[in-house]
């Protein structure tokens, strides 16, 4: 795992413990680095869909 920052920000309580529950994290910070890493997933994933589909070229843009 990389290294970790502190944050402090507000967050759904109810949204937050969905996305607990659904992600059988431990933690409420666990369900939130789990969520997160889920998301750059999903943008690496469907960047992949689309190269391959010839809908855009490999232009990396972070």
């Amino acid at each position: 795992m990389s290294s970790l920052k502190r944050k402090n920000f507000l967050v759904d309580e109810q949204a937050l413990k969905k996305a607990k529950r659904i992600l059988r994290a431990k933690t409420e910070s666990d369900a939130v680095r789990q969520a997160i890493s889920l998301v750059a997933f999903r943008k690496a994933a469907m960047r992949g869909y689309d190269r391959a589909a010839g809908r855009f070229p490999d232009i990396r843009v972070e």
